[in-house]
């Protein structure tokens, strides 16, 4: 009787030992592993140094510095593709000629290199935006080939128009005298940087006309004024003082002063009036208000978060609750059959 009740314990046992095992752990997948691939070794290399435009606020310019190495073994001429931005444009050095078919691609270069020797090539690039722009940065890319047309990959170097900065403007007036008069340009570097150069304009009226310095031909005054380019450069915190000489007829007359392009100043202080004629002028303040420095930004509120908290998503790796209520039923079952089997087999 005992040997029955310990083989039906036994069965139940194992019966229920692969619910009372914990889950199985899976064997750790292999990471691949990529095979280093075999490359030549290039022939000519080319790499572009930082652009930094200046000079004309208008149409800025800069330095390019292409160096081109030959890490052969022997002397090779050492060429290199040039690619530009769209607006901007190489106006001098580096021997470049476009390509025909690749749009913004100039093939420059063409010097024999020694065996380990090496070529910087110092260019000049100009910026040709449609309207001024400040504090953007654009990308180009140079890559070196050699007389076989075997070309290196393409590396990047940056191109940083000039940034928006702060001039002030103050002017006065001598009296008029044979029909001349002299207005005094006081311009100050307010900003926290040098500056290449800037645009003065007067808009002048009938009877009004500037005498010197010379006028610009950029046409961007013409019927209104007169623009004056002051291509020098100015640091933060210098002032560049210059006299502009203006014939006058027919009585006093209102000329305005102002610095541009507009969009480049972060002050108000940039444009004023002056009252010619009599005993003469000062500036009448009349400031412009400048554009802002960047477009608005819209504020926007991050919704909270509904992903569930990591600890609800870890897996579960035990048993749960209704695995161990069965496991009790059937040891329940199991007692109770075999307790009905022993009290009939005592009767019998």
């Amino acid at each position: 009787m005992n040997r029955l009740l310990s083989s039906g314990l036994l069965a139940a046992t194992l019966l229920l030992a692969p619910a009372l095992a914990g889950p199985a752990i899976a064997a750790p997948t292999a990471t691949p592993t990529a095979s280093p691939s075999a490359t030549a070794a290039p022939t000519i290399t080319a790499r572009g140094d930082l652009v930094f435009l200046a000079n004309d606020p208008w149409f800025p310019s800069g330095p390019l510095e292409v160096t081109v190495k030959n890490p052969g073994t022997a002397a090779a001429k050492g060429f290199f593709l040039l690619r530009l931005p769209a607006f901007v444009d190489p106006t001098s050095g580096g021997d470049c000629r476009t390509i025909a078919g690749t749009p913004r691609t100039w093939l420059c270069g063409g010097a024999e290199l020694p065996a380990r020797g090496e070529r910087t090539y110092r260019m000049t690039v100009r910026s040709s935006t449609p309207e001024p722009v400040f504090g953007v940065n654009a990308w180009g890319s140079v890559a070196g080939r050699d007389a076989a047309g075997v070309t290196d990959r393409f590396t990047d170097f940056r191109i940083n128009w000039p940034d928006r900065t702060s001039l002030r403007l103050r002017a006065t007036a001598t009296p008029v005298v044979n029909g001349t008069t002299t207005v005094r340009v006081r311009v100050t570097n307010t900003g926290t940087f040098d500056i290449g150069g800037y645009s003065f304009n007067i808009t002048t009226p009938t009877g009004v006309r500037v005498t010197s310095p010379a006028c610009s031909d950029s046409g961007r005054m013409n019927g209104v004024g007169c623009e004056i380019l002051r291509q020098r450069v100015l640091a933060d915190g210098a002032t560049d003082d210059f006299d502009v000489r203006l014939t006058v007829t027919g009585g006093a007359k209102t000329v305005r002063l102002s610095l541009s392009p507009s969009n480049r100043y972060t002050n108000e202080d940039t444009a004023l009036t002056l009252r010619i004629g009599g005993a003469g002028g000062s500036g009448a303040g009349d400031a412009t208000t400048p554009p802002p420095a960047g477009p608005t930004a819209t504020a926007t509120t991050s919704a909270p978060s509904t992903s569930t908290p990591e600890a609800a998503q870890l897996p579960r790796t035990g048993p749960s609750g209704s695995t161990y209520g069965l496991i009790g039923a059937a040891l329940l079952a199991v007692g109770a059959g075999l307790l009905v089997l022993r009290r009939r087999m005592s009767r019998g």
